[in-house]
């Protein structure tokens, strides 16, 4: 448009052109005192100065409509500047020069990637004292947008990215403690819910089950479901004849049964020589062959002298059971009358 010599629509963009650069100094300013996010006197002074600058630009280019203080162009199309657009161009020289110098006394004051990045943005001050150096002895060429095109680049170059890096680095960091902390967590759940000496669920396992059962039971959607108990006979004897150490072992020799009789259904050690199973599954489907199979095998452990485990198996009765307690308190009783039973067998 300047090259046509069309005044009317070059004196509109010019004006738009010098209130866009009003803005970005005045943002300019901000950013500074942001990104340092230091409170002190000079950042004070540097806040108002942007506002007084931003303020004076604009009140410059409304006046500027009706008298030719910033810029005019003449007859021919050609060009002048006025008074007040070398105050504006004086001003900005010394705020990116006083913001520079402002970020290389911060830099200076820190080391390694903070530094660097403080470095840059003193950069893109310097960068912009120069061009709009050469912008005020050469007005038609663009030097102003060339020196916002390069500080730009050395900001996302030297700050901007190397600002995303640290923070997807620190992110990675973060997920790595978490991931160990998950672990740590998950680790923490196996040993509260896994008993230390047969590695079957623990007592605090069979007492968060319990929940979820007796919520079944409230809901009356429990089906197919049943509960041994199981008490391991002479344990007390064999502490006090043999020692805690043979006691464990025949603690052990008892799980590995029980475990291996009833393969599809969870064991818990609720007690020194307490196991309960609940019957789930294939299991509850083969309950009477299993509870055959084992208090069989008990049977003729305790008429050989061998490792007996008392066993008391009682079935969920919906509509008859109203809580959890009521199948334990059945199974438990007859675990029991089988204990009875099996020490009047011992040879």
């Amino acid at each position: 448009m300047y090259g046509l010599r069309i005044a009317v629509f070059s004196f509109i963009w010019t004006e738009l052109y010098f209130a866009l650069v009003a803005i970005t100094v005045f943002f300019w300013t901000r950013f500074v005192i942001i990104y340092v996010n230091d409170r002190n006197a000079f950042a004070g002074i540097l806040k108002y100065a942007g506002i007084v600058f931003l303020a004076f630009e604009f009140l410059a280019l409304l006046v500027n409509l009706f008298l030719p203080v910033m810029f005019y162009f003449d007859e021919e199309g050609i060009y002048h500047t006025g008074k007040a657009r070398a105050i504006t161009m004086f001003a900005q020289i010394l705020l990116f020069l006083a913001t520079s110098i402002y970020m290389l006394a911060v830099a200076l004051w820190n080391r390694g990637k903070i530094r660097r990045r403080h470095g840059a943005i003193a950069g893109f001050g310097i960068s912009m004292t120069v061009f709009v150096l050469f912008s005020t002895l050469y007005p038609t060429l663009p030097f102003y947008s060339l020196g916002y095109l390069l500080g730009v680049c050395i900001i996302h170059t030297f700050v901007l990215e190397d600002e995303k890096e640290s923070r997807r680095r620190e992110l990675e960091s973060l997920l790595k403690v978490g991931e160990i902390q998950e672990q740590e967590l998950d680790s923490a759940r196996l040993m509260a819910y896994t008993d230390p000496l047969t590695f079957v669920k623990s007592k605090t396992a069979y007492q968060e089950d319990i929940i979820g059962i007796e919520k079944r039971i409230e809901g009356e959607i429990l089906k197919d479901f049943g509960l041994a108990v199981f008490d391991v006979n002479g344990l007390k004897s064999v502490n006090d004849t043999k020692g805690h150490e043979e006691g464990d072992r025949l603690i052990k020799s008892a799980c590995k049964i029980i475990c291996e009789i009833f393969k599809h259904s969870p064991i818990y050690r609720i007690g020194g020589d307490e196991f309960v199973a609940f019957i789930m599954g294939d299991d509850y489907r083969n309950r009477v062959s299993l509870l055959y199979e084992f208090n069989l095998q008990m049977e003729k452990n305790a008429e050989e002298n061998g490792i007996v485990v008392a066993c008391g198996f009682s079935e969920y009765a919906q509509g008859v059971d109203r809580d959890f307690s009521s199948v334990f308190n059945r199974a438990d009783k007859k675990m029991y009358e089988q204990k009875k039973k099996l020490k009047k067998m011992k040879p």
